[in-house]
C-alpha cells in the first residue's frame, strides 16, 4: 500500500480533502489516516484501488477490523466512495489505475464517461452487498 498511500498523500499535500466514509471525519494535510480496504483483506486479498478509500484509524482499526459493513453503512458511503474516486481522478497516476482496475473488476463502467465515479460508487456497494450475502 505504499504506493497508494503516497499519492493520496500527495493529493492531500495539495488541498484535497477527504471524508472517511464511515464516521464523516474530515482528513486534511497531516492528519492520520488509514487507507481501509473496503472489502476486508481477509476476504479479498487484493489492493485494487476502488477498494481503497481514506478512512479514520481508529474506527478503522477498533470497530471495522476484517468486517465487511452493512448495506445501511454501505448506502450512507456511497457519496463519500464517489467523491474518493474523483479525488482519485485528480491525479494523473490514480487516476489511470483506478480506471484499470475498475475495468478489470466491473466490465460494465465505462472510464471515460462523467458518471464513471457515480457508477463505479454503486457498482462497489452492490459488490460489498453480494459478498456480504454469500457470507451469511
Amino acid at each position: 500500500l505504499t504506493w497508494e498511500r503516497n499519492q493520496v498523500d500527495i493529493l492531500l499535500m495539495e488541498g484535497i480533502e477527504f471524508t472517511c466514509p464511515w464516521t464523516k471525519k474530515k482528513i486534511k494535510s497531516g492528519a492520520d489516516y488509514d487507507l481501509d480496504h473496503i472489502i476486508p483483506v481477509s476476504l479479498y486479498p487484493i489492493n485494487e484501488l476502488w477498494n481503497l478509500v481514506p478512512a479514520d484509524p481508529n474506527f478503522n482499526s477498533h470497530v471495522k477490523r476484517n468486517r465487511l459493513p452493512t448495506y445501511e453503512k454501505l448506502i450512507g458511503a456511497q457519496p463519500y466512495f464517489e467523491m474518493v474516486y474523483h479525488h482519485y481522478g485528480l491525479s494523473k497516476s490514480l487516476s489511470r489505475a483506478l480506471q484499470e482496475d475498475a475495468s478489470l473488476r466491473f466490465s460494465t463502467i465505462t472510464s471515460n464517461t462523467p458518471q464513471f465515479t457515480a457508477n463505479l460508487s454503486l457498482s462497489v456497494v452492490n459488490l460489498v452487498n453480494i459478498f456480504a450475502e454469500s457470507r451469511n
